[in-house]
Parts: C-alpha cells; structure tokens; sequence
C-alpha cells in the first residue's frame, strides 16, 4: 500500500492509502499519468497522480496541482498564467518515485490549498477568468 494525498479541485483533501495500480479508484482512467511538481523553491519534488482523460471530459481545474506543475518546470507558482499547462480533477500526491507521501510533505500540500484557497478568495474575476480558459481549451 501506497500513502498519498488525495486533494480535488474544491480544494478537499484528505490522506488515502492505495495500491499504486489502482489509482483509478480515485481519478478515473489512468494511463500512468504522472507530473513532477513542487510546493517549494529547495528544488523537492512530488510526484501527482491524475487522470490524462479529466480535462476532455471536462473537469474542473485543479489549481493545486496545476500551481505545484508550475512551480516545479518554471520555478513560477502562478498557475493562473498559463492555463494550457492546467491539470484537471482529482490529483494524488506521492513521492517523487511513487513512494509514501510524508506528513512533511502533506504539510507542503496544505500550504499550495491554502495560496489556492486565499488565490481564489483575493482574486476571484483572475481566478474565474483562468477557470474559464482552461475549461474552454478543452472542449
């Protein structure tokens, strides 16, 4: 059993543990889906599990995941800026090679729900604006 952390595009969370290959419980068809990302600037990596299908079925954004996904191939946090890049649906987080997350780690998460939660709340028409962009580009 894998631990991870499971957060959805209305920024609920909470820890899951799971077998790796059945990921798909949680997110739908996953075809090993999986993007690098960072919660912070000291060059640690996660890794998040998500489902290749989301986005053209027409989920929600996941700003969490999409700003982590950033962070990590930029080193840029704003995942409002680029939303071709955005990742869609439920996302679980594990270690970079697919290993357990670590409460450490769960903490990193709970910070990019917090920027995301504040994001939203401090700029809800940018926030409503990417949200729209990234659901239109994939319909």
């Amino acid at each position: 059993m894998t631990i991870g952390y499971l957060v959805n595009p209305d920024l609920t969370s909470r820890k899951i543990e799971f077998e790796l290959e059945h990921a798909a419980q949680f997110l739908g068809r996953v075809d090993n889906e999986r993007v690098s990302v960072a919660f912070q600037e000291d060059g640690k990596t996660l890794a998040a599990l998500y489902s290749s299908d989301a986005k053209s079925e027409g989920a929600e954004p996941n700003p969490v995941a999409s700003m982590a996904k950033n962070e990590a191939a930029t080193g840029n946090s704003a995942f409002f800026t680029d939303p071709t890049s955005a990742i869609c649906g439920p996302v679980i987080f594990v270690g970079a090679e697919g290993a357990d997350i670590t409460d450490a780690d769960i903490e990193r998460v709970e910070d990019g729900i917090r920027a995301a939660r504040n994001y939203k709340e401090d700029e809800p028409e940018d926030y409503s604006l990417w949200r729209g962009a990234v659901l239109n580009l994939n319909r």
